[in-house]
Parts: structure tokens; sequence; C-alpha cells
């Protein structure tokens, strides 16, 4: 029979379960629920739920497959339909969503799959210092230019496009300001934040670094807007995270959906 002791412990228990979920508003009007579980590389796992009601990891998880070189390993994995049915997870284009928003049940099945997910294939590292990711944003943004370039002709569409993910230099009282792209707003930098895979006080100073740009054209220049591009800023030190946030208009993060777009958005407007 149940007594108080349990009871009371039991209760302590639902409570801290419960205060640690919580939300936070993102783009395109979606909330982002953060959830007690934690990922392979020990960050909590957080969910999105957009605007009409749709659950999604944003592609979050493909993503990592991706970035530890398994994606193939997960397409061809005999047992995927069996796990996907068995954690009431669906594929939907390039995120992975719960087959039923309406049960609680399949909600929380979704979100433990999701979760285990990636620890089911061996991760390949890359063995190469070459880091090969500011090319990658590049073909992004580049990718995303050309769906709303304003010309018929492909050749002219790509031409178009490709001025916008070019280095600019600005010459600014014996300094070089480098914006990794030529957005259409001079007073506009965007840096790549790259290095995912070097060690922590490597991936420290390149933060640092990438900020110093806008630091400097601040003191001459107070309507200097810095945007960052970075794959997954979850891998990078906490307290380089929030200088960026601190110090960046916006932080776009490529392991998201439509951030190709969001990227385009900032390089034309």
């Amino acid at each position: 029979m149940t007594n108080e002791i349990q009871l009371e412990i039991f209760n302590k228990i639902k409570l801290a379960i419960c205060d640690t979920v919580q939300y936070n508003e993102v783009g395109k009007n979606a909330i982002e629920v953060v959830t007690p579980f934690l990922d392979w590389k020990g960050a909590q796992v957080s969910i999105f739920i957009t605007e009409d009601g749709r659950i999604t990891d944003g592609g979050q998880v493909l993503s990592q497959l991706k970035s530890l070189r398994v994606i193939d390993d997960f397409n061809n994995w005999e047992f995927k339909l069996d796990f996907f049915q068995r954690s009431r997870v669906q594929r939907v284009r390039g995120s992975l969503q719960p087959i039923d928003n309406e049960s609680v049940t399949d909600i929380l099945k979704y979100v433990q799959g999701i979760t285990r997910l990636p620890n089911f294939f061996e991760p390949k590292p890359i063995h190469t210092t070459l880091d090969k990711f500011p090319n990658i944003a590049r073909d992004v943004a580049l990718n995303a230019l050309i769906d709303i370039a304003p010309h018929d002709d492909f050749d002219k569409r790509k031409e178009w496009a490709a001025k916008f993910v070019k280095a600019r230099h600005i010459p600014l009282n014996g300094f070089d300001i480098e914006s990794d792209m030529s957005p259409n707003k001079y007073c506009r930098l965007v840096k790549i934040i790259s290095h995912a895979t070097s060690s922590t006080s490597d991936r420290r100073q390149h933060v640092s670094a990438k900020v110093l740009d806008s630091l400097l054209w601040k003191r001459d220049e107070p309507d200097v807007e810095l945007y960052i591009v970075a794959d997954d800023l979850d891998v990078y030190p906490p307290e380089s995270g929030n200088l960026l946030k601190e110090e960046s208009e916006e932080i776009i993060q490529l392991k998201f959906d439509q951030s190709g777009a969001r990227l385009a958005e900032v390089l034309t407007e």
C-alpha cells in the first residue's frame, strides 16, 4: 500500500519533470519547447510547435546524422520502419514529426525516439583539419538566392545570386573589416562561424575574432548590424554562444528548416 513518504517523493519527481519543460518564442511565430531529455552531446532536446500546431524537430536530428556522417547508414537502416512505428515518428521532408499530433502518448514516444536515434549509429569523424563549412554555407545561400532571383534565365539567376555570397572588405582607419558575404545593406556584416571540430580554445578564439570586426566598425558607425551564420550553435562553448547572441542581430543556424531562405532574405533586404 502506498505510504506518505512514497507519495511525497513521487510528487517531487513529477514536479521536477514538469518544471524542466519550458518554451521560448522563435522565428515565424513558432515556439521552442525545451524538454528534460538529453541528446548524444548531453544537451537538452528541443522540439518546435509551429503557428498552425505542427510539431517538428526543425530538422535537427537529420542534420546531426549528416554532421556525424552517418546519414547513409540511417537511410539504409533495416530497422528504420520498425523504429519509426514504435517511436511514433514520421519523416516529413527534412524533419522528423510525430505521427499523431493529438496524442500525448505519441508525442512523448516521439521525443524519446528522436533523442535516442543518433545513438544507433557509429560516428565517422572527418580525418582532416580542412574546414569546409564556409563553402557549405555559401552554397546554401547561393541555392536559396537562385530560387528568388529576378530572372528567367538560369545563368543570369546564378550570376545575380553569386554577387551576394562573395566576401566584402571595408577599409577602416588602417583596419580591414571583412564580411564573409555581401549583403545589400552596406553596414550589415554577415559572418560565418566555423571550426566546429576544432579544440574548445580554438572555437572560442574563432568566435571572438569574428565578432571583433563589428565592434571596431560600430565605433564609427553605430548602425552596423552583425548577422551570424553557423551550422549548430550548441557545439561552441556557452560563453561563445552568449557572446554571439549579445553582439549579433540574429544567428542563422543551418541545421534548421528554412535557414537558407532566411539567409537569402538577410542578404537581399
